[in-house]
């Protein structure tokens, strides 16, 4: 069985961030590493070590991931058969996605992070970035259920 290829995009969600396991691993090895070498050593080299799993943890960056049948972002998970309305409104940047069981999930185009530094060119990668990832979600959604109600598309 072939691994699920995500296409990853830097979406500023408020869930929690989702770390890798090799993250975590990483994080917890190199903490350990550094409270043995303050036990062994002198404090300030074991102090010094504490900087490298801080810099592992808080690192890791918020996401949004779309895959073949299900989008993930912070700790929403929207299977894309599930969906039954989808709505997008161009004007306020947002695209709403509601599905069977009641929940919604909305994407917004202002938490798309850019390095743009001038106001135009912020907002037009934000606008780009938004229209593209919409638009895949839509597609995605369209392949997955084919009673769902595209609003505004």
């Amino acid at each position: 069985m072939t691994p699920t290829a995500f296409a990853n995009f830097k979406y500023q969600h408020t869930d929690a961030v989702s770390r890798s396991p090799a993250r975590v691993g990483f994080a917890i090895a190199s903490l350990c590493l550094a409270l043995l070498a303050m036990g062994l050593f002198a404090f300030p080299v074991g102090a010094v070590m504490l900087v490298v799993p801080l810099v592992a943890w808080l690192s890791a960056q918020r996401q949004l991931l779309l895959g073949p049948r299900y989008l993930l972002c912070g700790n929403t998970i929207v299977y894309y058969g599930n969906v039954k309305r989808v709505t997008l409104s161009a004007s306020h940047g947002k695209l709403r996605i509601e599905c069977n069981n009641g929940k919604a999930f909305v994407l917004e185009r202002d938490k798309f992070p850019t390095g743009a530094r001038k106001t135009d060119k912020i907002a037009k990668n934000k606008a780009k970035k938004f229209d593209k990832v919409s638009s895949k979600i839509m597609e995605k959604v369209r392949a997955a259920s084919a009673n769902v109600v595209l609003i505004g598309a």
